[in-house]
Order: structure tokens, then sequence, then C-alpha cells
């Protein structure tokens, strides 16, 4: 695309005559540094081992392995506080972009469940193999009884069937970890397999873009979600099942997410209103592509990893604290807090509480402060279980620890609120100036944009209220009278601010 030098004059004029643009949105500060020794001795090595070797941001390493260390240990305790009683589930929402190796660390960093998955399908393949060959005999045992039975005429059939006693159960489902899920199934899971589970993705569109997230379903999949948060009971009736009440079940949650489809699960209102989002420990850092030059060096060898990986391995082997006379009902023993925790934990939950009032620090953000006392009580609890899988009580340096994390967390949630509360018609003009900027258009006109732009503005109205958003900003400048671009006399042309005058 060319312009003619007049208008190659008109744009040099205007560009010494004008003021430079103004934000499209309001500027994001940046990220405190993520506290990375807070993570502790199991967790924190590991944590800087995965940003010397990937080079990804600090956040990403960390909320990836205290999310696998929650899926770890979330079955094997609750902490009481006060009569009080609080599951280690640990639910975080991650966001980057593309190519800040979101997928790598949450390959090594959930390596651990994985391994021990394998093996729980192993034998779980073979547990099959042996209940189908008591399931034969049961059933011919069945057959024999009525047989027997039909000869007295039915006489003593019950009795004889409840001597018999049930067919053999089948065994419980291996799964640890579920990708891509919606509440329905959830619930099959939960009632058929562990119950304790990890809903983990690097790719949260699978979630936020899926069946589960749909208009129609968000609020029951958001609802379902924030009782396994709270509770661990699920209560749901359908046609097709029947009712289905479940208790004792664990769920811990890591959605990675890239920038657009984060900003749209932030600016839901559903997944607002029913407290999904306020659970979630939110990390969005700044990015570290181009400052990664290649490290020749193996995770696999890694002491800090090694460690990490054996320990969370045996962690998930633990044989599941299981209620009497139930197959997969979870009754955790409980973790109490020393008195030096507990005194420790009212003052940090004091402080918050006191900086969410009108004017506070945390009031713009009151629905995550609310829930930060108990996050870290929740943080505490997983990283005692991490460093030492038999503790029955959180010291005082595991709650300072704890809190440290769930406040940095809390920080982001303050410095991201709002932001992603922007109109359709922001989104687009920051699409479409990103578009011109991409390719170096100094002169725009409607028809180029609708035919060549992206494709959330190639809609006339779309385009047009775009427009007015970068006009208003001072990015665009309608040239009145149009102009000559690419060898034609073009209407609606406007003049577009480079980038090097930045937003």
């Amino acid at each position: 695309m060319s312009a003619q030098p007049a208008d190659l004059i008109r744009l040099a004029v205007a560009d010494a005559q004008r003021t430079a643009p103004e934000p499209l949105r309001r500027p994001v500060p940046p990220p405190e540094p993520y506290p990375v020794a807070e993570l502790g001795p199991i967790l924190a090595p590991a944590c800087e081992s995965l940003r010397r070797v990937i080079q990804a941001p600090d956040a990403i390493c960390g909320a990836s392995l205290l999310a696998a260390a929650s899926l770890a240990v979330q079955g094997l305790a609750d902490v009481e506080n006060s009569g009080r009683v609080t599951p280690l589930s640990l639910w975080l929402l991650t966001v980057a972009e593309s190519g800040e190796r979101k997928s790598a660390v949450d390959s090594e960093a959930m390596r651990p469940a994985r391994l021990v998955e394998r093996e729980l399908a192993k034998a779980y393949a073979e547990a099959c193999e042996a209940r189908e060959r008591e399931l034969e005999e049961w059933s011919a045992r069945r057959d024999i009884t009525k047989q027997e039975a039909k000869k007295r005429k039915g006489a003593g059939l019950a009795d004889a069937l409840r001597s018999l006693g049930s067919e053999p159960p089948p065994p419980i489902r291996p799964t640890l970890i579920a990708a891509d899920f919606t509440a329905e199934g959830l619930a099959k899971l939960l009632a058929a397999g562990r119950p304790t589970l990890g809903a983990f993705t690097d790719e949260a569109a699978l979630v936020f873009g899926g069946h589960g997230m749909t208009k129609e379903s968000t609020a029951r999949t958001a609802a379902t979600l924030c009782k396994l948060w709270g509770d661990g009971v699920l209560d749901r009736i359908r046609a097709g099942d029947g009712p289905v009440k479940l208790h004792g079940r664990r769920l811990s949650l890591h959605l990675m997410a890239q920038p657009v489809i984060a900003e749209r699960a932030l600016s839901d209102d559903v997944l607002s209103g029913q407290g999904f989002l306020a659970r979630c420990l939110l990390a969005w850092p700044e990015g570290t592509a181009g400052t990664r030059p290649y490290r020749d060096e193996s995770l696999r060898d890694d002491p800090a990893l090694i460690q990490y990986g054996a320990r969370l391995a045996d962690v998930l082997r633990l044989p599941l604290p299981i209620a009497d006379g139930e197959r997969n009902e979870l009754a955790p023993p409980l973790l109490t807090l020393s008195p030096e925790a507990a005194e420790l934990w009212r003052t940090v939950h004091d402080r918050v509480e006191g900086q969410m009032k009108p004017g506070a620090r945390y009031a713009t953000c009151k629905p995550w402060a609310s829930k930060t006392a108990e996050q870290c009580l929740r943080i505490a609890g997983v990283l005692t279980l991490v460093e030492n899988p038999t503790a029955k009580e959180i010291d005082a340096d595991a709650i300072e620890r704890a809190a440290e994390l769930a406040l940095w967390h809390l920080n982001e949630a303050l410095r991201l609120a709002g932001t992603a509360e922007l109109s359709p018609e922001i989104r687009n003009a920051e699409a479409l100036l990103d578009w011109c900027h991409a390719t170096g258009r100094r002169l725009l006109h409607s028809r180029d944009a609708l035919r060549l732009g992206p494709a959330r503005i190639r809609d006339r109205v779309a385009f047009q209220k775009a427009m007015t958003e970068l006009e208003r900003a001072g990015w665009a400048e309608r040239i009145e009278g149009g102009a000559v671009v690419d060898g034609c006399h073009r209407k609606n042309v406007w003049r577009i601010v480079p980038a090097s005058e930045g937003r």
C-alpha cells in the first residue's frame, strides 16, 4: 500500500503538530517479584531449576509446582482452625502469552503425577481382569443358587442371595488429572474414580471455550466447582442419571491461559458472581521471551527436580484416608495450627480485612481479599505436607511463608482488577491498531481493513466503533475528503499514529 507525495507531506506536517495519543486502557503496573524462596526446601529449588533451564517467568514455575503439590496432598488432610475445617485444594489461574513456555513448565511440574497415574492405570487394568474372573464365579454361583431355589419353588432364595452377597464392585478408576471437563463429567469421574482429582491444562481455552463454559452451562459448571472447593460435596440430579450426592471429594485446579482467553474469563459476570474467579490464585507475570539464550542443560539430571519428583511421587502413592464403609469417600485427618502459627494467621486475617474498607488498599478486589486468609491456610497445609507427609501440625514458619505467597497472589488480583473489564470496542480497537503497526500502515482505509484486517473487525459496524475509539484516544485521525492510497482515491481514510509514539 502506498500514498501519494502530497499525502506524505500532509502526514509529516500532522506528525509535527499533534500531541501524543492516550492509552486505550489504564496502564497496568508491573508485577511484584515472585517470592520463590517462600515455597520452601522442596518446591523452591525445583522452581529455581525450572526458571534457570526453561527460562519461563518465575511465577509460572512457582504456580505450576504449587498446584502440583496441592494435587499430591489434598486428599491426605484438612486444616482445622477454631473449629473450622479447610481443605488443602488450591486453584490457580496463570496467564501468559503463547511462547512463554507454559507447556514446558507444566510438563515438568506434573511429571510425578503423570508417572503415578500410569502406575495406577496398570494396576487398574490388572484389577479389572481379576474382577472379571470374580464376576464370572459370582454369576455362576448366583445361577446355581437360583436353580436350586427354583426346585423349592423359590423358598429360601432371598436368604441364599443375601448370603452370596453383591456382585464384585468395579475397581476405582485411576484418573488423577483431567484437562477438559464439564460439571457432569467431573461428577461421573468423582463418583467412579479416586476421590481426589486435578483439573490441569496448559490450554485454558479447552475449559473457558468448551462445552462446560457456554452461556447456558457456565453457571452450572462454576457452581459445581465452587462446591468442591468448599466442602468437597457434589449434589446433582439429572433425568438420565438420577440423583448423585458425593461427599469427601477434593479438586485442585490450574488453568494456564493466553491473555485473550483470560480476559474473557475475568470479565465474565457469571464466573465473577459465582465466586469462581475469587477462589483462584491469579498470576499474570511479565514475559521472558527475547531474553532466553539457549542452555545446554537437562532437567532429568537436576538434583532439585529429582528430589521434587521423588517426594511428590511418594506422597501420591500414599494410601488415602477413606471413610469407614466407603470405597472412595475421603475422611481426612486434621492438621492443627501451633499456638504461634494461629496467632500469626490471625494477624494476617485482620490486616487484610482492615484493608477491604472503602478507600483502603484492597477495596477494589474484595472477592479475592476476603479469601486470602483461607488461601493462606491452604497453602500452609500444602507446604507442610510436601515437606513432611506425616506432619500433624502447621508451624509459624509455614504460615509466614504461605502468607507471603497468598499476599503476592492477592496483589496480582489488585493489579489486574478492572483491566479485563474492557468493552468489545476497546478490544477491537487494540486489535486493529496492533495490526496497523505490525503491517506498517500509516494510512488506513476502510476497504483495506474490512478485507485484510483482524477477523474481529471485518464487520462494518465493529470497524466503525473501533475507529471511533482510536480517534477518541488520538491514535487515528480521519483525513477530510479522503486520500489517494494504492493508486485510487479512497473516501474513508485515517492517518495512524506510529507505534514509536506508543501506548
